[in-house]
């Protein structure tokens, strides 16, 4: 990824194609996986500007999300505003065919915050609510429904959340064995998992009840509360997947919890609001998809060693991925419905 500097020189430079002059003021808010800075101009508008990381989105993959986007907008859904430049495109191109930069602008959320915090929910703070999940639940039950809704357009480049992309050869994210920092013992007990995540995934339901566009990136961090509305937004990664991967992914952070169950319980009685009459063996599968989530994780810093973000999942999050794989290792395959 190129550095701060560069991407704001590159963020200015682009700044006339929206209009905006390239003096406005430009304030890092977050790096992860791109560059997000707050962008305010001179009359007092301000937006966030995303500088994707370079290479990690094709254009058809970025324009399947501003397409997606605007569709879950019209279905009343509190998601980004993209804002197009002057001739009408999603998002414009910066640099070398080597260094080229993607970026994107959006409206600001004004006076909004995000809902929780990574290190937060890992040292079990417990200023959030089981209110609060369950806001998010009702919120994420909407955004399912919208989906569906929709569904998969044509003309649709995004990547699968299935068994393959998940715990496959090739998973989305990267090889959670290829952790440098690993120990061989642990290496080898992400092996075996991954074998054995893989057969139980493949045996899950598919149907558009349980399995369609979903956000896959869900964490409390990628949710923005003003007043009492939550906002989903980095929909960077979001693709096909299980329902369920969604619910998952916001508890991830909270599996050490003390308030886990009430986090939980909320979570899914908002989400059931939203979606009456699920079967009954929707959750089912949670602790397999709540394994999977973690091992995106290790192999997202497999792909990044080095990254103070990556050094962060090795020291932190390594470990709750081998509770979980202990666990996971005792849990009956969830049930399938009479698939095979």
């Amino acid at each position: 990824m190129i550095s701060a500097s560069a991407a704001e020189a590159a963020l200015r430079t682009v700044l006339p194609r929206y209009g905006i002059e390239e003096s406005a003021e430009i304030d890092l808010v977050k790096y992860r996986e791109n560059y997000v800075f707050r962008v305010t101009t001179t009359n007092g508008d301000a937006y966030a500007a995303r500088i994707h990381r370079v290479g990690y989105h094709s254009n058809a993959e970025l324009n399947s999300e501003a397409n997606y986007l605007l569709e879950l907008s019209h279905y009343g859904l509190r998601v980004p505003q993209l804002v197009a430049t002057t001739d009408g495109a999603a998002n414009c191109s910066h640099g070398t065919a080597e260094t080229e930069v993607v970026i994107d602008l959006q409206h600001w959320i004004e006076d909004a915050a995000p809902m929780g915090d990574i290190v937060a929910a890992l040292d079990g703070d417990p200023s959030l609510s089981e209110d609060d999940f369950q806001a998010l639940g009702r919120e994420l039950g909407r955004l399912h429904r919208a989906c569906m809704s929709i569904g998969v357009p044509e003309d649709f480049t995004r990547g699968a959340w299935d068994a393959d992309g998940l715990a496959g050869s090739a998973p989305l994210w990267g090889d959670p064995t290829k952790l440098p920092t690993l120990e061989s013992g642990e290496r080898e007990m992400i092996a075996a998992a991954i074998q054995r995540l893989h057969r139980r995934l493949q045996q899950l339901p598919r149907d558009a009840t349980h399995f369609g566009v979903i956000h896959a990136d869900l964490t409390p961090e990628n949710v923005l509360i003003s007043g009492a509305n939550p906002t989903l937004i980095d929909f960077d990664d979001f693709g096909t997947g299980w329902h369920l991967f969604d619910l998952v992914t916001v508890l991830f952070f909270y599996s050490r919890h003390p308030l886990l169950n009430e986090y939980r319980r909320g979570l899914e009685a908002g989400y059931r609001s939203e979606r009456p009459g699920l079967p009954d063996d929707f959750f089912d599968p949670w602790e397999d998809l709540l394994v999977a989530r973690g091992l995106t994780y290790l192999g997202w810093a497999t792909e990044r060693h080095g990254d103070e973000e990556a050094s962060f999942i090795e020291q932190r999050v390594v470990p709750v991925v081998l509770e979980l794989i202990s666990r996971q290792h005792t849990t009956p395959v969830a049930n399938t419905g009479g698939r095979a």
